[in-house]
C-alpha cells in the first residue's frame, strides 16, 4: 500500500502530464499530446509488472 507521501507524488506526476498534454492539444500539437499518453501508458505498465 502507498505511503501518503508517494501518493502526493504520483498525484505530482500525473498532473504535470496532464498540463503537458493540455498545452499540446491547446496548441494544436495533437502529435506531441499522442506522444506524452504513449509514454505515460509505458510507464503506468511497468509499475503494474513490479
Amino acid at each position: 500500500m502507498p505511503t501518503d507521501m508517494q501518493y502526493k507524488d504520483g498525484l505530482r506526476k500525473d498532473k504535470f502530464l496532464n498540463d503537458l498534454i493540455i498545452e499540446a492539444i491547446q496548441n494544436g500539437d495533437y502529435q506531441k499530446a499522442l506522444e506524452y499518453l504513449e509514454k505515460d501508458n509505458e510507464r503506468i505498465e511497468k509499475a503494474l509488472e513490479e
